[in-house]
């Protein structure tokens, strides 16, 4: 089902275009639309250093020969290293593919080059021939706490009639007015897992793992207190049973900008310990699959109406595809900040398929503070020093990834 699903936002390319920079030949597979061409994101990554793609703004960062090219869906502008340029036509979104005019991405990256570009023999050509210069007035740098700006005017030289036929090419533009601000409040949903009959896994000593968890998420929400730009929910502040479909509802009726479940792990190894994070994708590894087969059996609790069905879960999960980048971005870095600021080990982050992160409309994660099953972390859990490092951990995890957001 999940195969069906996936081939229905597939993309058939109408064709390749090649072009021939000083570097070397790039290809670039393009579908017409409207008598225009139209490459993708995903074949402009082929030859990107580095990519980013935030679902939250909407917005596709990738880095081409060491400069940033942000691109967002059904817009004519585009961000480049600080300038923006806008494009004669806006790129689309189709099913889960977001493309970029073909034509004025090979001319802005010719821009870049300082160089002209020859489209003539069914290629596009670089040529230092009528070498392109920078505009004489400089457009404003787009600032790190704004967004792609709606520029008033392009800055380009009045050309006479006979040559307007290349007002077609992108230009760099300067914004008559300011950009609106970067978003400046973010809403994070904090999910203590299990709670009421749902007691989790036990230490050795009794110690419960809705209890631990509760206690840290407490400790996750006052980190952030006096701080204006985050407001933090919690799912639960006391020792209540929330089936786990609720707990996602109650993240996106509030349409929360991330959702964070902690936990605490257990294992049939002994020795197994250290602190994971994971987010919604297939499982890799038998600890994986044996992790969120745990945290899930909390679902044999609930009552028949509280639970998904089999096509509900395969749909959410389709949905938080949407944003697997991101929730794999925040796993890594909520991990790294766990490790460090409570001295455990990181084992890794991992895809897994956990039903309370499914169809969260948002980022999501699971977070398994440490191990109960392992004698040395069990005894670090008990000490509430020790869960106020787990909590900042996450915090600042959190606040890493929220600065690492493409503008």
């Amino acid at each position: 089902m999940l195969i069906f699903c996936a081939a229905l936002f597939a993309l058939e390319f109408d064709g390749s275009f090649e072009v021939v920079t000083p570097s070397g030949s790039l290809n670039f597979g393009f579908v017409e639309r409207g008598g225009a061409r139209f490459t993708t994101t995903d074949e402009i990554a082929k030859y990107s250093d580095n990519r980013f793609y935030s679902a939250i703004k909407r917005k596709e960062t990738l880095s081409i020969g060491g400069e940033s090219y942000t691109f967002s869906p059904d817009n004519q502008f585009v961000t480049v290293a600080g300038r923006t340029y806008e494009m004669p036509i806006a790129t689309i979104v189709t099913g889960n593919a977001l493309l970029v005019p073909l034509e004025s991405f090979i001319e802005i990256m010719a821009d870049r080059a300082r160089m002209a570009v020859d489209f003539s023999g069914g290629k596009a050509v670089f040529t230092s021939e009528g070498e392109v210069q920078r505009p004489a007035i400089q457009p404003q740098p787009t600032q790190a706490h704004e967004e792609l700006a709606v520029p008033a005017a392009p800055v380009a030289e009045k050309k006479p009639p006979e040559a307007d036929v290349q007002q077609d090419k992108p230009s760099e533009v300067v914004a008559d007015t300011p950009a609106p601000p970067r978003k400046t409040k973010w809403f994070i949903m904090i999910d203590p897992g299990h709670g009421g009959k749902d007691p989790g896994a036990s230490a050795k000593d009794g110690t419960r793992e809705k209890t631990l968890v509760l206690d840290i998420a407490k400790k996750v929400a006052e980190a952030f207190k006096g701080d204006e730009r985050f407001e933090v929910q919690l799912t639960r502040d006391d020792d209540t049973f929330i089936p786990l479909q609720k707990r996602t509802e109650m993240a996106n009726s509030r349409n929360a900008d991330i959702f964070v479940s902690i936990h605490c792990n257990a294992a049939r190894n002994k020795d197994a310990r250290g602190t994971q994070v994971f987010f919604l994708a297939p499982a890799r590894s038998d600890h994986a699959r044996a992790t969120a087969a745990l945290e899930n059996s909390a679902i044999f609790l609930e009552e028949p109406t509280d639970s998904m069905d089999v096509l509900d879960f395969i749909m959410a999960d389709v949905i938080q595809n949407e944003f697997l980048r991101e929730s794999s971005r925040l796993a890594v870095l909520v991990e790294e900040s766990i490790a460090r600021d409570a001295g455990i080990p990181a084992r890794g982050p991992a895809g897994a398929g956990f039903y309370v992160l499914n169809g969260c409309f948002m980022p999501a994660i699971l977070v398994e503070a440490a191990f109960l099953s392992n004698v040395e972390d069990a005894r670090l859990l008990a000490q509430e020093s020790f869960r106020q490092r787990i909590a900042d951990g996450i915090a600042d995890g959190l606040r890493e990834f929220i600065r690492e957001l493409p503008e």
